[in-house]
């Protein structure tokens, strides 16, 4: 994941008196903030079906799982579909964040900084309302039923909105950090550049998929779960060296 202040997003500062300046109950926090998350996201998952699946064999329940789900997401599209696409970009910054800190760079699961975490879902969770309310626009004023609009919808993705997208998400991470105007101005200047030129050798390959066989109302699923893939590469180019370390660190695109 994007990481412009070239180490961490920014870490809790605890004192040395504090409990937690010890690295074992750095750890057992961890445990407990993943533990309390997967535990309530599988339970969502299985209980989907909990007010008519009595009677039902354990089979039965197994195989009608998957589409309830994907039938629940549906239905929350429908009803409230920036919130639910918030919602999925909150947690995809969230599970991006750690993966990017712990399994992808083959670390320990339980060594990572939670608050450089959360940070990030609230990054995720600013930018929710602003990713539905561009790929609307974006429908718009270019419908990819016309064929050349897509190819347009590519540049101006990659061009426009990552351009915008990055330098905020930049200037996010410093204000949260804590650094004044002049910093956050400096730190996006210096690293728009890799960022983008990094980018444009992945993306537009993705998004000819995004508009041309992702419905419109799945399209920030897509992005945010190719988005996953994204930072494994980036974490295993940041393991090959110094040059891979600039790309690890200073690139990201939803």
């Amino acid at each position: 994941m994007y990481n412009p202040t070239k180490g961490n997003l920014g870490a809790p500062s605890f004192g040395p008196g504090s409990a937690l300046s010890d690295p074992a109950s750095q750890r057992l926090l961890n445990l407990f903030l993943l533990f309390s998350c997967f535990s309530y996201a599988l339970y969502t998952v299985v209980t989907i079906d909990s007010e008519t699946s009595r009677g039902w064999t354990l089979q039965e329940s197994l195989y009608r799982m998957p589409y309830d789900n994907w039938r629940n997401y549906e239905d929350a599209l429908e009803v409230a579909p920036m919130e639910t696409k918030t919602a999925i970009n909150v947690v995809i910054y969230l599970l991006g964040d750690w993966l990017s800190q712990t399994i992808f760079k083959k670390e320990d699961p339980l060594k990572f900084d939670a608050m450089r975490t959360l940070k990030n879902g609230l990054i995720g969770a600013c930018f929710g309302p602003a990713v539905h309310l561009y790929y609307e626009w974006s429908d718009f004023i270019l419908p990819v039923e016309v064929g050349f609009n897509r190819l347009y919808k590519i540049l101006m993705d990659q061009t426009l909105y990552l351009g915008v997208k990055c330098s905020i998400y930049i200037a996010f991470v410093g204000l949260l950090n804590g650094e004044g105007p002049a910093e956050v101005s400096g730190a996006v200047k210096d690293r728009i550049k890799p960022i983008m030129s990094t980018a444009w050798k992945f993306w537009p390959l993705v998004h000819c998929c995004t508009y041309s066989v992702i419905p419109a109302r799945h399209r920030v699923l897509w992005v945010n779960c190719v988005d996953l893939f994204w930072n494994a590469i980036l974490a295993s180019l940041s393991r090959g060296g110094e040059g891979g370390d600039m790309i690890g660190e200073e690139v990201e695109e939803r």
